[in-house]
């Protein structure tokens, strides 16, 4: 377009790009020869700066470039942070549910339970512990680690000073479950999972802990509960998860192992050595639990004085065929040993 056949002449100082003199309009005068008068910039950069014009949308294309780089390196960190998040929930414990609520006991006078529960599928393991103890323990006042948990039988190891302690799971032991924990180390990490993990309150939860005793919580209330509650079973729980099937045949009842039928499962037993949780994946409970006959002894909520319960049979020496009948029962001294573990429990709306 040429503005001198239209009878227009214009500013060839704003023209050519140079900013306008001193007291000037920032407008690029374009005169009649006859009548002067002032157009909008925006005309004078169209149709005599395509070259300015081009540099502006160059910028403004590195603006928004810029500001896209920004936001997807923010997505990135939003997405690992969610990543950790779901991570550390997947640390849960896997359960399995048992129902029939309100089935009677059987002639042991153990088993009845009147509210539906969730239970560990497998005994806690030591690599779930080790991240319990990596949240709480990095100075260890309440002692629960065991400096045998890096011995034979235990998969824990620790490093660093008091303040600063850091554990980590032994070359091959982590799906096998821990030892060397005494009751008051269960409760505590029941109370860790109900208050979220991390660095979870071990003191306050199901249990409140004071001076190192454990007061227990009142089962049957917390299954009414909204919010999921992490406990130790009771016996009746763990013996309803391990013995009871709704479905056994001519009606439901109990079998005298942790198995359908009237035979020992194949489990762990007298080996000298612990298995993997869930290695004798043929031989589940009615319920799908596995290693309530074997294994680990595991502890259950009955006290007695300074004793709680135990059952199971385990992996150690001399244990037999008949430590594993839903008729045994121990209460013992909550003593930390290499074939004693647990399994844990969780009641409330939210996890039937």
């Amino acid at each position: 377009m040429r503005l001198e056949a239209s009878g227009y002449r214009y500013n060839s100082r704003l023209a050519s790009g140079f900013p306008p003199r001193a007291g000037q309009r920032p407008t690029a005068f374009l005169k009649k020869k006859k009548d002067p008068k002032p157009i909008p910039v925006w005309m004078a950069i169209m149709d005599l700066q395509p070259l300015m014009a081009a540099s502006y949308a160059q910028q403004w294309i590195k603006l928004q470039t810029h500001t896209n780089n920004i936001m997807k390196t923010k997505m990135k960190t939003l997405g690992l942070f969610f990543a950790l998040s779901a991570a550390s929930q997947a640390a849960l414990p896997a359960t399995v549910a048992v129902g029939s609520p309100g089935n009677t006991a059987d002639g042991t006078g153990y088993g009845a339970v009147a509210y539906e529960y969730k239970i560990g599928k497998f005994e806690v393991t030591n690599e779930e512990y080790c991240e319990f103890l990596n949240g709480v323990a990095k100075t260890d006042p309440y002692e629960l680690y065991d400096g045998r948990m890096a011995e034979q039988y235990g998969g824990i190891m620790r490093s660093g000073d008091q303040g600063s302690f850091t554990y980590t799971v032994k070359d091959g032991m982590g799906k096998k479950p821990v030892s060397y924990v005494n009751f008051q180390s269960c409760a505590r990490f029941a109370n860790w999972l109900s208050n979220g993990q991390g660095k979870g309150d071990t003191e306050t939860g199901a249990y409140t802990i004071k001076d190192g005793q454990v007061t227990p919580p009142n089962h049957a209330a917390l299954a009414e509960g909204k919010t999921v509650k992490w406990v130790i079973p009771t016996e009746n729980e763990w013996y309803k998860a391990a013995y009871f099937d709704g479905g056994k045949p001519g009606g439901a009842g109990y079998w005298t192992y942790a198995l359908k039928g009237g035979s020992a499962p194949e489990c762990n037993l007298n080996s000298d050595a612990p298995s993997d949780a869930g290695s004798f994946s043929s031989a589940p409970s009615p319920n799908g639990t596995y290693d309530q006959n074997g294994n680990m002894w595991e502890y259950n909520e009955t006290t007695s004085g300074d004793k709680v319960g135990l059952r199971g049979g385990s992996f150690y020496i001399n244990d037999n065929d008949s430590y594993l009948q839903s008729s045994t029962r121990y209460d013992v001294y909550g003593a930390k040993w290499p074939n004693y573990g647990f399994r844990i429990a969780a009641l409330g709306s939210a996890a039937k």
